[in-house]
């Protein structure tokens, strides 16, 4: 059974189609619920399902040998989680693992593959969304090597606060110090400096924003930057909708 037809606004991709793609999309998915630590994709192995949250989030993180591994990206209802198998790409790069409970569409990669060769409108919009990543990951990059730990941390809350859709946030040291790429001691350190300026609260892990335009005053510009691409691309794509969308 196709999942409710409403829900499909709840994603903001999928919610950029004609009512005609969207039906089609929902009718070859399955709506699904997310486990918080569930392991959606595992770098080097083979990944049969393309995942659209809707209510939930997943970090994409990058296994580095030896070493601690680091989150390059979070998901949610935003964009979608495994976005190589658009390219055809059945081995997954990156793992995937759910860090907020919920639910999320999930289609087989053959059943993608049928809509993209059917649907230049999917194509167009899922294309536009690899470009956004992209050019999110650089941004990613040059945001680590240049601006400081709490400049990031205040970033990064304000990334999972719009993916979480509440202020109230589960975060452990251990999952910041991954959001990072540092020691905790770092996080601790960051932590306390936001709470100093009572933007935040912080206790064994359960963290409460406070202020969202002191928060983003404390992030770097990397946190507008990435708002104002995806809202333009996002802006870009409303031709594609018609009158009387669902």
């Amino acid at each position: 059974m196709a999942p409710p037809k409403y829900l499909a606004q709840a994603n903001r991709l999928i919610a950029t189609l004609s009512e005609e793609s969207r039906e089609c999309f929902l009718e070859r998915c399955k709506l699904v619920n997310l486990n918080q630590r569930a392991v959606l994709t595992q770098s080097g192995q083979l990944a049969e399902h393309a995942y659209f949250p809707l209510d939930s989030y997943v970090a994409v993180v990058l296994n580095m040998a030896n070493l601690n591994d680091v989150q390059v990206d979070l998901t949610g209802n935003e964009g979608m989680v495994n976005v190589s198998l658009v390219l055809g790409v059945q081995v997954a790069s990156l793992t995937s693992i759910v860090q907020g409970a919920g639910r999320a569409f999930r289609i087989h990669h053959s059943e993608l593959q049928t809509l993209l060769d059917a649907d230049s409108s999917l194509r167009d919009v899922l294309n536009l969304y690899m470009t956004l990543r992209m050019d999110q990951l650089a941004r990613n990059m040059a945001c680590a090597s240049f601006h400081s730990v709490e400049q990031r941390l205040a970033r990064w809350l304000l990334v999972v606060k719009d993916r979480a859709h509440s202020n109230e946030l589960l975060l452990t040291q251990e999952v910041l110090s991954h959001m990072l790429g540092v020691r905790r001691e770092s996080v601790t350190q960051a932590a306390s400096a936001l709470q100093k300026k009572e933007l935040i609260s912080y206790s064994r892990g359960d963290l409460m924003l406070l202020n969202q335009s002191g928060l983003e005053s404390a992030a770097c510009g990397c946190y507008e930057a990435d708002l104002d691409i995806y809202e333009r691309a996002m802006n870009s794509l409303a031709p594609v909708q018609k009158p009387g969308v669902i």
